[in-house]
């Protein structure tokens, strides 16, 4: 009588594979993903004297700062992208504190579609979320004071949580048009906050931005944007009392070249406030023009910048009334002139004097130094 061993034996063969193949599936370590780790800083000093006025009195301070170092993480795995900003940095009470700056989850559907979700730098204008919180990329020591950051006077919202698509779309041989349209928390309710957790008065900001790049022009970016929230103000520094509602319309235009060892930025914002309380609708303005050319070790680079508020800004507009723009500095204009000396991939030293204009009276002189490092 036959038997059918061989039979048997491959059958035997393909369960002792499946069960040794089941196995190491079921014990094998997953894929790590890549991260990426960077790490951003700056050692500063800086000489002030401030000549006052009837609201900011006279005085000369002069310091080092080691203001902040940054942790910086990013991974990709194909379509899907990650980012983490992370920034040890020195608070009002003059000790370290922890913020999550940045934390985005994107996924590239597209050249012409990609969506984001998180906490990301706003799309308004150009400079905002083209530096981010290293200083070492960056021309000057600080940002334009109209785009610095929410805890530091900037007049717009920097930061936000929610939706982010961009992309880019071909226009033939003539260039491209890229957009960003966001959908957010709104602004925190006094300018220094951020509306990571809640949204006050549970509506959202919108926010649009549209640019050109020309084919003609390699490196040209020319763009507007728009952006409408209704913010919950608070009344004023102490926080007591009801929040107080004011609608936000900005509108800013924004050009930057920044090819061939020439650095150039300009921004203009126009930025209306409505008071329904108290009927009262106020307009700020601000704008800043930055030159500079890369010529090698040694980069010089001037700004000048134009802030104004409204007139009765401090009685009627209780969310810029706690601007510490103006509280500092008030409608005003001032100038920037520097060099910038890049000593290696990782080191940058900066040197830059600055004079401002207060349009109620005084003036600031200050000198500033800078080392930042990117690692």
């Amino acid at each position: 009588m036959r038997t059918n061993s061989g039979g048997r034996a491959g059958w035997r063969r393909w369960i002792i594979t499946s069960a040794l193949a089941a196995a190491g599936l079921l014990f094998a370590k997953p894929v790590a993903a890549q991260v990426s780790f960077s790490v951003f800083g700056d050692v500063d000093y800086q000489a002030l004297h401030d000549n006052g006025n009837m609201l900011n009195p006279a005085g000369t301070t002069n310091a080092f700062s080691a203001p902040r170092l940054e942790l910086f993480l990013t991974s990709t795995q194909g379509k899907l992208a990650f980012l983490a900003e992370t920034m040890f940095e020195v608070g009002d009470a003059n000790e370290f504190g922890i913020d999550m700056e940045r934390i985005e989850s994107g996924y590239l559907f597209s050249d012409k579609f990609r969506l984001r979700v998180g906490r990301f730098h706003t799309a308004i204008g150009y400079y905002n979320d083209a530096y981010h919180h290293g200083r070492y990329f960056q021309m000057t020591v600080d940002r334009p004071t109209m785009v610095r950051f929410e805890d530091e006077g900037g007049l717009i919202p920097a930061h936000s949580v929610g939706l982010h698509a961009d992309g880019r779309l071909p226009l033939g041989g003539g260039g491209n048009v890229r957009y960003d349209a966001e959908v957010t928390n709104g602004r925190g309710s006094d300018p220094g906050m951020v509306d990571n957790l809640t949204d006050p008065n549970n509506g959202k900001m919108f926010n649009l931005r549209l640019r050109f790049e020309p084919t003609a022009i390699d490196g040209l970016v020319i763009g507007g944007s728009a952006t409408y929230d209704v913010i919950a103000s608070q009344p004023d520094a102490t926080g007591m009392g009801p929040l107080v509602s004011i609608r936000e319309l900005i509108f800013g235009g924004h050009l930057a070249y920044l090819e061939n060892r020439i650095h150039v930025i300009t921004e203009y914002l126009f930025i209306q406030h409505h008071n329904d309380a108290a009927s009262w609708t106020g307009n700020t303005q601000a704008a800043f023009f930055e030159l500079g050319y890369d010529a090698g070790i040694i980069g010089p680079y001037v700004r000048g910048e134009w802030a104004h508020f409204a007139a009765d800004t401090a009685t009627n507009d209780p969310f810029f009334a706690q601007n510490a723009l103006f509280i500092n500095r008030g409608s005003n204009k001032s100038g920037i002139v520097g060099i910038r000396s890049l000593l290696s991939d990782y080191l940058a030293l900066k040197l830059e004097g600055e004079y401002v204009i207060r349009d109620e009276g005084g003036s600031i002189r200050s000198v500033a130094a800078q080392c930042a490092f990117a690692f």
